[in-house]
């Protein structure tokens, strides 16, 4: 699987499916024993041990090892073969591939844990014990976690020799510390270990015998000789935000006659073989003999030759495939690709068992469809098999986050790295020669080429001098490029647009500094976006604009090519630089611009519940501005939400506070437009928070039926980019759409504003006032009566004095208090000449003075000079408003106290200096 940057939704960024929702834990006699996510051989140095604890042998058959990141996107890392009974008392252990334990591994694995993660082991969909970090989902932790470390020895091994189990891995657990696991081998029953992969006469391991059908290949880690015809190269580094990854480039390898009676692949990729970079297709046909390692990596099978290295790592190399190989001739013909069959295609389950059963092989589809948008700006594409114009949409379901394919199974991708011609930086722009250009609803047919795994979707690669697809256009593409319609005379026009990593000249995006010509052609792109598709809206609301604290704003090139617009942003909490802003276009007036929230922080307990923890709430805190067109004024939030990466509360958190910030703006009589990239779908929690008052009304739900998308993700149409308005500017709306000028359509070149971001733009009209009209003043008023008003609840009693027990006693009372006047004071004060300030029965009286305080705040003693103490101030008028008094009364244990009632009459007065 090739890494690849994607920040707006990173559900699927480093692992096969997303959380999955399993059974309770149940109680075990089999415990997670020891455990390591990484050590000193890096990130993938890993292990976890298992120990049965009971008296009995346990049958661990099928039994799965699973992992999770912080964001909760988690898969089966590995299973337990068939036939294996783990003996009481004895360990099993699960090693990664790449790391320094596979000696002691009874099975294998490809895909790493993060150390911010957990893991579980499965019985089923039954969880049987969990470790994770602090930051880990609780079902991958057994109480708060332990934080595991960056670098050193990172194990941890459960006291007791292994057996105790309080269901908390701070009390079970030792560590950090270096692992010493043990292998069960043989002592356990069935096929336990790496699967044979058994050679034949001649040292060659068949490809079959070491692909499957399930998540691994039946031989993770394990070294063997292969023999194949090179079907196709993968022309494209792997890349994230801040790495790259060589060995993600390499060949694929498919023995030149399919066995019949095989169920498995007869293909594989061959991970790191450099390409000729002036014939890189010149490999094809070549039929080599290759040893490597076993390794399965997030989903697709392959081996490593001596020399690339961890694949997993950014240190990996790449080696001639001369040095690694024995070439035994060339100029081969190619095994005939095998045709898709859509009947299925479309019948494998979840497991997808058809598609699996040829990963790496060349195949065929017949003809499909671009039912999910058009292709990529990773330059691929996801069609449905057959010709049915209908868009695919994600769905409200749990299966939609676990298994994204669960409702079209047979959904495939054509993946555009055979011609991609090995950018050296491939998080900069590239185009391949063999990528496929589709707009919506267009067909593609005869695409041949390696069946790859990527992002847990199945892609077929086509290739440099191989069968080129013909395409036969569609609706979209026929009505291309989309624009919205005229607007309408005294309308006012608000847009929505993230334009995706917008950087000033000299700032570093993605471990690239921008040059000036790069921010020239993107500012072109957006200026035709902006003009020509969204045809130029008074506001447009702008996310992702880089503005730092030197002054460089990539926002001020934008606002000046436009020519009749100012823009309106600052700096934000963004590590980044990316920031939330504005867009405003002449003739409409816009004051008062400024953060809300900046300042605030998160209100989470941990990073388990958002990983934002302990920063601010916002790492993009919303932009506001006061706008006023025509007779409309209404003050509009710019908004960029928590990425999908996070977990969902920080999502919710923010969506109240943006709740409760419109609610405020309503109630001092303004109209409120919240618009932005909200990171989150029309049916989630967030959105629902952001609508649950009423205050807020989403305007999704008046977008045409079927055109309401924003973003795609894996051939699923969805919802990110959301525009709410109060119910003032709700009247107004006259139309909503989205602009679908980067999710419908391919980027064209030289630009036409389309392609140019993964967003497409929310756009609402709302009506102006229109002809002609007449004003004139006339005054409304009403008058305020001089009013100080103040009533007390019930007298307060302390109760019995209880002499010889020292006691502090307490007793309380309720005053309402009403002024007119701009300033207010309520005191309190004994009159009496007296024992003044002390309670006194007949002649005697108490020692100590009656305390006196008000809403709960510090208790002050009444003044023994007759002199008022004053309880309560306020700046405003006040009407009914109650005061909580409380009084409190000391007893000392030697005090002599005299049958009969203590008491005073205290006087409470409110006053005012300016009536």
């Amino acid at each position: 699987m090739k890494l690849r940057i994607h920040l707006a939704t990173a559900v699927a960024l480093l692992a096969v499916g997303a959380l999955g929702v399993p059974a309770a834990q149940a109680a075990s006699n089999v415990v997670i024993s020891q455990s390591a996510f990484g050590g000193p051989a890096g990130g993938n140095d890993e292990v976890v041990e298992i120990r049965n604890v009971s008296a009995a042998a346990v049958d661990i058959s099928g039994w799965t090892l699973w992992g999770s990141n912080s964001a909760g996107t988690a898969s089966a890392r590995a299973t337990v073969p068939a036939s294996t009974t783990l003996p009481a008392g004895q360990t099993f252990v699960f090693a990664n591939s790449a790391g320094s334990f596979t000696a002691a591994g009874d099975v294998l694995y490809g895909t790493g844990i993060t150390n911010t993660g957990g893991i579980q082991i499965r019985n089923g969909a039954t969880v049987v014990d969990a470790f994770g970090s602090p930051t880990a989902p609780a079902a991958y932790r057994e109480g708060a976690g332990l934080a595991q470390p960056s670098s050193g020895a990172g194990g941890f091994a459960r006291k007791n020799n292994g057996t105790q189990d309080t269901d908390d891995n701070v009390a079970d657990f030792n560590g950090p510390l270096t692992p010493t696991p043990t292998k069960c081998g043989t002592t356990c029953s069935g096929t336990v270990g790496p699967a044979p992969c058994a050679a034949g006469p001649d040292g060659i391991v068949p490809i079959t015998s070491i692909q499957t059908l399930g998540d691994n290949a039946a031989c993770n880690g394990t070294t063997v000789k292969i023999r194949g015809v090179v079907t196709g190269i993968d022309d494209l580094y792997g890349s994230t935000y801040d790495a790259i990854y060589k060995a993600d480039s390499g060949i694929w390898i498919q023995e030149p006659t399919i066995d019949p009676n095989a169920t498995t692949s007869d293909a594989l990729f061959v991970s790191g073989i450099r390409r000729n970079a002036a014939n890189p297709a010149g490999v094809i046909g070549s039929d080599i003999t290759i040893t490597g390692r076993v390794e399965t990596k997030f989903g697709q099978v392959g081996i490593v030759p001596a020399g690339v290295g961890n694949t997993s790592s950014p240190a990996a190399q790449e080696v001639d495939l001369t040095s690694v190989a024995t070439i035994n001739s060339t100029g081969n013909a190619l095994p005939a690709p095998v045709t898709l069959d859509r009947t299925k295609s479309e019948a494998q389950g979840l497991s997808r068992a058809y598609y699996r059963s040829l990963q790496g092989m060349r195949v065929q589809l017949p003809e499909g469809i671009a039912t999910g948008g058009g292709t990529t700006k990773f330059n691929d594409v996801f069609l449905e098999p057959g010709t049915t114009a209908q868009r695919l949409f994600r769905k409200n379901t749990v299966a939609a986050d676990e298994t994204p394919w669960y409702d079209k199974p047979a959904e495939i991708g054509i993946a555009p790295d055979g011609g991609a011609g090995n950018p050296a930086d491939p998080r900069l722009p590239w185009k391949s020669t063999t990528q496929v250009n589709l707009d919506l609803f267009d067909i593609a047919r005869n695409v041949v080429g390696p069946l790859s795994y990527t992002f847990s979707y199945y892609e077929i690669m086509p290739q440099l001098g191989g069968p080129t697809p013909t395409i036969e256009r569609g609706p979209i593409n026929a009505a291309a490029p989309p624009t919205a319609p005229a607007q309408p005379a005294n309308t006012l026009r608000v847009a929505s647009f993230n334009v995706e990593n917008f950087f000033p000249v000299g700032k570093e995006n993605d471990g690239h500094v921008i040059t000036q010509p790069e921010y020239n052609a993107r500012v072109d792109a957006i200026v035709h976006a902006i003009k020509d598709r969204l045809g130029a809206p008074d506001v447009v609301a702008m996310q992702e604009v880089a503005v730092f604290a030197d002054g460089a704003n990539a926002l001020t090139g934008l606002a000046q090519a436009l020519g009749n617009y100012t823009g309106y942003i600052t700096t934000n909490n963004d590590g980044r630089g990316i920031a939330t802003g504005f867009l405003v276009k002449d003739g409409t007036t816009a004051t008062n611009g400024r953060l809300l929230g900046n300042t605030v922080n998160g209100p989470w307990a941990s990073a388990s519940v958002c990983d934002l923890y302990p920063g601010k709430l916002f790492d993009r805190a919303p932009y506001a501005l006061d706008l006023k067109k025509g007779d409309l004024s209404f003050t509009a939030l710019s908004n960029h939400f928590a990425s999908q990466s996070h977990q969902t509360q920080c999502r919710i958190d923010e969506a109240a506070y943006v709740r409760d910030a419109a609610a405020a703006l309503q109630q001092d009589g303004k109209n409120v437009l919240v618009a932005g990239d909200l990171n989150d779908f029309e049916f989630s929690t967030p959105l629902s928070t952001l609508t649950g008052s009423g205050i807020l009304a989403n305007l999704w739900n008046d977008v045409p039926a079927g055109q309401a998308y924003s973003y795609k993700f894996n051939g699923h149409l969805q919802t990110l980019d959301h525009m709410l308005v109060t119910a003032g500017m709700k009247s107004r709306l006259a139309d909503v759409r989205y602009i679908h000028l980067d999710n419908d359509v391919y980027e064209r070149v030289p630009t036409d504003g389309t392609g140019l971001s993964d967003h497409d733009p929310p756009l609402a009209t709302f009506t102006l006032a229109q002809g002609a009209s007449t004003s004139t003043t006339s005054p409304v008023s009403g008058n305020v009566p001089s009013t100080l008003a103040l009533t007390l609840g019930v007298p307060a009693a302390f109760g019995n004095f209880v002499p010889a027990v020292g006691a502090d006693y307490t007793a309380s009372t309720v005053a309402t208090a009403t002024s007119t006047g701009a300033d207010a004071a309520l005191s309190v004060l004994d009159s009496s000449a007296t024992a003044t300030g002390r309670l006194v029965n007949g002649t005697f009286a108490l020692n100590d003075p009656v305390q006196v305080n008000a809403n709960n705040g510090a208790f002050a003693p009444l003044r023994t000079d007759n002199g008022p103490l004053t309880l309560m101030t306020w700046n405003i008028p006040i009407s009914g408003t109650n005061v909580a008094l409380g009084f409190k009364q000391h007893i000392g244990a030697t005090e002599g106290l005299r049958t009969g009632s203590y008491s005073k009459t205290l006087t409470f007065t409110l006053s005012t200096t300016a009536p």
